[in-house]
């Protein structure tokens, strides 16, 4: 079993390749290689049932699949990826076309077969064509087979009397451009889908982003960066190596709102944010723990090492200037850090870190207690 997966595969990357969008269109171009082998098989069964000279049409049909072994090749090389269009899809168009008129001017009797194959060939190639395009692409079609049917009339008139052709032409002018405009309609819809469906996912990704961060400073919010410390507790648990956990408190926040206003609280809670990235490693995690208070974590280092990060963040911190008057205090934090024992309760651990914070405020703030 295994080995009959691994040759469908071996045997899918030889004939689409790997990458996904050259996969999708070989897989649109053998589809239309497939379809143009099916209406060929009909045509040279109905030449050998009426006893029509086949030696033409197989000339046709080889000279028709060369065109599309052709094209098939040029996107499975990457040649067409230096083209605007990737997939060929008017190259393609119009070698179906071309093949269609000539087949209707081999197949005598039974040449209507090429009008549903024609119909085919406009569905098929119109959802990915412009309004100017798929209008180009309908001109071309007409006069192709205007071109085939004005010739085929005048060299043999008995089989193609000039009455027929004019009605099948006529035919022709009303349904061709009423299949192109609906295929531009309906490539229209799939464009303004396809617009929608990446606006959804943008939106979709800011809903995520403000569920698990906070709006003022942008550092995780207390419900998402619960979820990392749980997480990160299970990976200690395994790997049996601890993490350090602090609590931050801003020195005297509620004075500076009462004295300078609310605005001059938020710079301060984003002055700490700011200051934050350009001093923790990128493996370090501070988050907005509620009011004034933050969370960070730091894996993979000492007590000792995490509380040199606190302390030159605490000074760099304090070199933050707001223009928000001349009594305005220098901006400071207290911290209580701890360490996160292995198989100890995230509670526990920020219950430690909070009775530090507590004594690091005691103790006259804007310093770090570690215990």
């Amino acid at each position: 079993m295994r080995r009959h997966v691994s040759v469908s595969r071996y045997l899918g990357d030889l004939l689409l390749g790997s990458d996904p969008d050259m996969r999708l269109r070989l897989g649109q171009t053998g589809l239309a290689l497939l379809l143009m082998l099916m209406g060929m098989a009909v045509v040279l069964w109905a030449a050998w049932a009426l006893d029509r000279p086949r030696g033409p049409l197989y000339l046709w049909t080889l000279s028709s699949l060369l065109a599309i072994v052709l094209v098939y090749m040029t996107i499975r090389c990457g040649w067409s990826r230096h083209f605007r269009d990737p997939s060929l899809t008017l190259p393609q168009m119009a070698i179906a076309i071309a093949c269609s008129a000539s087949g209707y001017a081999l197949m005598g009797p039974v040449r209507a077969i090429a009008f549903p194959n024609l119909l085919i060939i406009l569905m098929f190639g119109m959802f990915g064509l412009r309004a100017r395009s798929a209008l180009g692409i309908s001109i071309y079609a007409l006069l192709a087979f205007g071109l085939s049917m004005a010739v085929m009339t005048s060299i043999s008139p008995e089989t193609y009397p000039a009455t027929v052709e004019l009605a099948h032409f006529m035919m022709l002018v009303i349904v061709v451009p009423a299949v192109s405009v609906l295929s531009e309609r309906l490539s229209r819809i799939r464009r303004r889908l396809g617009q929608q469906k990446q606006e959804l996912a943008v939106a979709l990704e800011q809903i995520q982003r403000m569920a698990a961060h906070d709006d003022l400073t942008g550092l995780l919010n207390r419900r998402h960066m619960q979820v990392l410390l749980e997480q990160e507790a299970q990976r200690s648990l395994r790997s049996g190596q601890g993490f350090c956990l602090a609590l931050l408190d801003m020195d005297h926040f509620k004075r500076i709102n009462d004295r300078h206003g609310h605005a001059a609280g938020d710079a301060v809670l984003r002055a700490l944010s700011d200051t934050a990235q350009t001093v923790l490693r990128r493996s370090d995690v501070l988050a907005r723990w509620g009011g004034e208070e933050f969370v960070l974590m730091q894996a993979g280092t000492t007590i000792s090492l995490a509380r040199a990060t606190i302390e030159r963040l605490r000074e760099q911190l304090a070199r933050v200037a707001l223009d928000y008057g001349d009594d305005f205090p220098r901006i400071s934090f207290s911290a209580g850090l701890t360490e996160h024992l292995s198989g100890e309760c995230v509670t526990e651990t920020l219950e430690r870190a909070d009775r530090l914070l507590y004594d690091a405020k005691a103790q006259g703030r804007n310093r770090v207690v570690a215990g």
